[in-house]
Order: C-alpha cells, then structure tokens, then sequence
C-alpha cells in the first residue's frame, strides 16, 4: 500500500513539473506565431521526416531483439517489432505508471520464461545505449554549432570517456550485456542517424535552412533532458531545454518550440499504430503457459 501511494505522489510530482514546465514556455512564446510555422510547412519534407523517424524506430526495435536473444529469449523480429510497437504505443499512454518498458518484460518473462531480471536488464542496456549515441552525437555537434563555451575545444575528450562509461557500467551491472555492447551502440548510432537527418527535414519543412547545426544541437541535447525522470514521459522537459538555448544561441523561440512540437506528435502519431497490437496481442498464437510449465521452468 505505501509503494502505492509513494508511485502516486511521485507520478503527481512529475505531472506538476511537467505543468509547470510547459506554462513557462508557453508564457515565453507566442503560439499564434508557432501555429502560424505549423501551417506553412511543407508537407512532402514533413512526410519525408515521418518516414526517417517510423526506420528510427524499426532500429530501435531490432536493438531490442539483439538484446533479448542475448537473454534466450528466442522472439522473430516480427513477433519483437509487434511487441516493440505495442510497448510504444503504452509508452505514450502510460508514461507515468508501468509503461510499454514494463509490459514488455512482463510478456516476454511470461512467453519465454528467461528471467524477469534480465528482461528488465534488457530494457535499461537499450537506454543506456541510446543515451550513449546521443551523448555522442551532441558532443561532435557542439562543434558544429555556434555555442563556444570556456575550454570548450577540450570537448572532444567526452567522446571516448562516455564509451568507457558504457563499457564500465555494463561491466559491473549488467555483464551479460558486455559481449554485445558494439551492437547496441551502432544500432543506436543508427537509429539516431535516423532521427538526426528527420529532425533536419523538419526545420526545412519549416523554412529553416540557417543555423540548422544549432537547433541539432538543442535537439540532442534536449533529448538527454527527457530521458531524467523528472517530468511525465520527459514533456515539458525538452521544450525548456530548447527555449533555454535558443537564447543562449540567439535562435528563433517559436521555431525551437514548432521543432519540438512536430517530432513529438509525429513520434505519437506513429505510437499510435501500436494501438493495432492490443486488439491482436503479439502472442497471440501462442498458447497460455501453463502452470506446469512454468513450475519446470
């Protein structure tokens, strides 16, 4: 019961700064003018940018699966891209609750009977990959960009210390991952490959075709502000990164915001598909595990 309450007040906290977040960037910005990007974008880079995100997310799921055949979970990549796009789509529902990450362990811990801990193991050395690529990736973008912090030419360094920060981690948490660690990372460089040229056709779809390495930049790095688990499913959290250094960059606000705003609901729209696999399970051919069954494994 306490575990209860305590995953409500934590859900209401998070929901609170995430109210919070987007009423102070909404004071900061005129959304007439951000409605006024929306409507004058191009459709076919728009189009473009949604096909590049849905491939992003057919990485992200084949990352998945490297990760849980590594646990003997022994899924196809159909019946895993069925399962990854369920987990998306409750993901965006349930963002603060159990989530997509949760169910997916809880299915495949059912089905497969290899163990909840390294289901769960599956889903944060995914994260932690991921977050790893985007470190990356903002690091060569700093240079890139017209941001010139004090010592920033020693930036570089970050680059190797952040892979030996996975190797590390995974090391000592979650060596059953370590033989798999390239993997990991180069579909994670991959996906986010995906959604780093997405993002650029969006701000052309926009009509921005200056500064573009700028607002990459803010994207990452706003990007790795959604992934701390301080708001409800990281909103709020990514359009005050962009806000903040669009300032400290001297870029358009309402741009930063439309950006922001259009990967989020083409990130949704494609979500939303997954709705398909909760009318149809991914299992659903399977037999239900029975008892003995599961007493053997």
């Amino acid at each position: 019961m306490k575990s209860k309450i305590k995953k409500i007040i934590i859900n209401l906290l998070k929901l609170g700064v995430s109210v919070g977040a987007i009423w102070w960037v909404m004071s900061k910005i005129s959304f007439k003018e951000v409605l006024g990007v929306f409507s004058a974008a191009n459709f076919y880079y728009l189009t473009a940018a949604f096909v590049l995100l849905f491939i992003s997310f057919i990485f992200s799921a084949f990352r998945q699966n490297l990760s849980f055949r590594n646990t003997g979970a022994n899924l196809s990549q159909a019946l895993n891209i069925k399962l990854f796009w369920l987990g998306m789509f409750y993901n965006l529902f349930l963002p603060g609750g159990i989530g997509g990450d949760g169910y997916k362990v809880y299915l495949v811990n059912k089905y497969r009977k290899n163990g909840l801990k390294k289901n769960i193991g599956t889903m944060l050395v995914n994260r932690i990959a991921g977050l790893v690529a985007i470190g990356i990736i903002t690091v060569v973008l700093y240079y890139l960009s017209g941001l010139h912090l004090e010592y920033g030419k020693q930036v570089w360094i970050a680059i190797p210390l952040i892979y030996l920060f996975y190797i590390v981690v995974l090391k000592y948490f979650f060596k059953s991952f370590l033989n798999i660690h390239a993997g990991l990372f180069w579909w994670s460089i991959a996906l986010q490959g995906m959604q780093f040229i997405a993002a650029i056709l969006i701000l052309y779809a926009f009509h921005q075709t200056t500064d573009i390495f700028d607002y990459l930049f803010l994207f990452f790095i706003s990007a790795i502000a959604t992934a701390l688990p301080i708001t409800i499913g990281g909103i709020g959290a990514r359009e005050m990164v962009f806000l903040v250094g669009a300032k400290m960059l001297g870029l358009n606000n309402e741009i930063c915001i439309a950006l922001s705003l259009m990967f989020f609901l083409l990130s949704a729209v494609i979500s939303f598909g997954g709705l398909y696999w909760v009318f149809l399970p991914p299992f659903r051919k399977e037999a239900e595990p029975t008892e003995s069954t599961e007493i053997e494994n």
